[in-house]
Order: C-alpha cells, then structure tokens, then sequence
C-alpha cells in the first residue's frame, strides 16, 4: 500500500491523480460537514467562492437549500449558517442541501474529488475512515492547511489516521512518503492530549479568540461517528 500525506493542496499541484484521497480540515470545514450529513443533510455542495455558493444556491432553489461557510473564521454576511458544527442542527438542517464556501476546506474538497475516490475525515470519523479506506492500495491524507500553509490539527489527524490504516501490518507492507512518516511522529508525541494541543495551534487560539472555544473541544471528540462522508460529482454524502 502507497500512502502519503500532503499538509497542504499545493503540494501535489492541480490533481489528485488516480488515487483515493482523504480530505481533512479539522477546524472546521470536515468536522461541520459530517456533523451536517448526520443531522439529516440531504448533501453539501463545496464551492470555492461566495459568488460561485450563491449562483449555486439559485440554481438548486432557495427554498431548498442553505447557505453556509465562513471567511477568516467568520460567517459571511446573508449566508444562513457559518461553520460551526454546533449551529447544524437537525432542526436547521433535516433534508436540506448545504452549499458551503470556507477558507480552506471546500478548496481541499475540490481537489480531492479530482482523484478515483474522496472521502471526508476528521478526528470526529477517524477510525472510520481508517476501515474505509485500508484495502486500497493508493491513499492520499490530503490536509487543507490554513491559508496555504501547515495546519498542525490537520497534520495529527492524517498521522493518527495513517497510523491506524497501518494498524497490524507491517511497515515493510506501506510505502510512506516523508510528510506521512513525520505525520505519524506528531500524532504519537499528541494524541494523548489532543485538546491541549489543538487549542494551542493558530486555529485553535483564533476560534477561541472569536468566542468559539466550543468548537475546538468539539471538532477534537475522537471518534465520535462511525460514518464517512463521501464527495461524488462534486456533492458530499454518507
């Protein structure tokens, strides 16, 4: 098994390649995504800019649909919902499709569905990614960084996650590049203290900053779902 790790998009250029790839954005992109999906989402739509969510939206209709994201953490303005997975309640959300816009993680879905198959990780799905995707034998842990740069809450999930697809085999089996084995590194020195970690990385402060700490301690609730969030045609769906 090839497996690889990418902390940022522009990485591996402008396609994903004929691999299956695993998009992480911890705070806050995947973990809202999933929350949204299992809260009875109908799919979420990732687009890459305000304007493209808004044409999107009239297309698919308004009264079915519902405008989300956020710009340097912030909602934006006329949108529905920011990007907060605690705002995306079954109340707001049942049946509804989502077209979300963020800072990072919608342009990390855009070229994750360019490869054979995308799914959707974070902490909160972890070990149910690592089952879905531990037969095939080329996997990209593609991190949507922050504002093209190393996100360390991105690069401990993809360590986490590389280490459990690599559970019971041996290392002779996986051929890791260098970002996957330093990855797996950084998830052994702090998984064992996760939320002190990711509260301390420049997202983390930033959303606690802003009055949004609840967050944080919610997107780092390991393992919570068992379910995995899958982006066909440009659409995202369990």
């Amino acid at each position: 098994m090839k497996l690889d790790v990418a902390f940022t998009p522009a990485e591996i250029g402008g396609h994903a390649g004929d691999r299956t790839v695993v998009v992480i954005d911890v705070l806050r992109a995947s973990s809202t995504i999933l929350e949204a999906l299992i809260n009875g989402a109908h799919a979420v739509v990732p687009v890459e800019s305000v304007e493209i969510a808004v044409a999107r939206a009239q297309e698919i209709g308004r009264d079915q649909c519902i405008l989300c994201g956020e710009r340097d953490t912030q909602p934006i303005a006329g949108f529905h919902l920011g990007n907060s997975p605690l705002e995306f309640t079954a109340e707001r959300v049942a049946g509804k499709t989502l077209v979300m816009t963020t800072t990072n993680g919608t342009r990390a879905l855009a070229l994750g569905g360019t490869g054979a198959r995308c799914v959707v990780g974070s902490l909160l799905n972890t070990d149910a990614v690592a089952r879905a995707v531990r037969g095939d034998q080329d996997v990209l842990l593609l991190c949507a960084g922050r504002e093209g740069r190393f996100a360390l809450e991105d690069a401990l999930c993809a360590g986490i996650l590389a280490r459990r697809v690599m559970a019971g085999r041996r290392r002779s089996d996986h051929q890791l590049n260098d970002a996957a084995m330093t990855a797996m590194l950084l998830a052994r020195r702090f998984e064992k203290k996760l939320p002190e970690a990711i509260r301390r990385t420049s997202a983390g402060r930033r959303l606690v900053e802003l009055g949004r700490g609840e967050d944080v301690e919610y997107c780092v609730r390991a393992d919570h779902y068992d379910r995995v969030p899958v982006v066909r045609d440009r659409r995202v769906t369990l």
